[in-house]
């Protein structure tokens, strides 16, 4: 759940197509594909 007053990351549409790619495509994990977007996995 949000915390009040919370912000959040907001990305183009550019950047979200570059991660499924990477993942559909390039044979990557989900967790790689965080790692070399340099993205904070989901807890």
């Amino acid at each position: 759940m949000a915390k009040k007053g919370q912000t959040f990351q907001s990305y183009t549409e550019e950047f979200k197509l570059q991660a499924i790619h990477l993942y559909e495509n390039g044979g990557m994990s989900y967790q790689a594909v965080a790692k070399q977007l340099f993205l904070v996995p989901p807890k």
